[in-house]
């Protein structure tokens, strides 16, 4: 029903996102009598970028959910494209909203950094206050990393990553944890950087190394899903990825030798 009110539902524009870094605007959808809230981001409003292609942005979104869905990751909220929007063709997906409990990504002081929570780093403010950033070592959270170390996510901020769910009304046992704004993926060139660092080391588990070589296989069927939003010079290097992460056998550490860490990381 979800992808249904995405590609079809009748839509009604709210105003766009603040501090988002593109054009990005809420819409609601109407679809079967239920509203739904989704994130609207044109091509169109694309601001160009160095090291990715112009007009590749809404494509890698796409691209990004229909990679977490194909490997049964989950991770992606349901993301489709659509002409027939108010600024023209662009990535639209459904609006996660955040649950109430516990941050699975936090900053607090060193004394307030959450039992379950590994550090990944420090920072002073302007203010001098020294704080440090930690995220859970949960099973949602862990495919979260584990789907940007495939998709070589050169953007995972701490605000990318939300617990909650895509629909209204959903009970406490369907909410999710899942990483938005994915527009930066898929490039050819190694661009890992996360603040989801924390599982380096750690040996993948079956479902896992079964999602790496259903990538580094790359069957007809996945292509077909990828092949009109990536190029092939990227699909090539998404395989050539899931072969070296099944080579490797476990989460990276992160290399010494560039920037692993999102700016802002926040």
């Amino acid at each position: 029903m979800l992808l249904d009110a995405l590609e079809a539902g009748d839509w009604t524009e709210m105003g766009s996102i603040p501090r988002a870094s593109n054009d990005t605007r809420l819409l609601v959808l109407d679809h079967g009598g239920q509203a739904i809230k989704a994130v609207y981001k044109p091509i169109s409003g694309e601001r160009p970028l160095i090291d990715f292609p112009s007009g590749t942005l809404a494509l890698r979104e796409v691209a990004a959910y229909r990679l977490s869905a194909a490997l049964d990751l989950g991770v992606v909220p349901p993301t489709v494209l659509r002409d027939d929007l108010p600024a023209g063709r662009g990535s639209l997906q459904a609006y996660v909203e955040a649950s109430d409990g516990d941050e699975v990504v936090t900053l607090s002081t060193v004394n307030a950094i959450p039992v379950d929570h590994t550090p990944i780093f420090a920072l002073r403010t302007e203010d001098d206050r020294d704080l440090v950033l930690s995220h859970a070592v949960d099973e949602g959270l862990r495919a979260v990393a584990f789907f940007d170390l495939l998709a070589n996510n050169a953007d995972r901020k701490a605000g990318h990553v939300i617990s909650g769910c895509c629909l209204p009304s959903t009970a406490v046992a369907d909410i999710g944890v899942y990483g938005i704004d994915n527009g930066l993926t898929f490039h050819p060139e190694e661009k890992l950087r996360t603040v989801l660092w924390g599982f380096s080391r750690t040996s993948f588990r079956a479902e896992e190394i079964d999602a790496l070589e259903e990538a580094a296989a790359m069957d007809e069927a996945l292509r077909a899903q990828l092949s009109d939003c990536l190029s092939a010079d990227e699909l090539r290097a998404l395989q050539d990825r899931a072969n070296r992460l099944l080579a490797a056998e476990f989460f990276p550490e992160a290399p010494a030798d560039r920037t692993v860490i999102p700016w802002p990381p926040i």
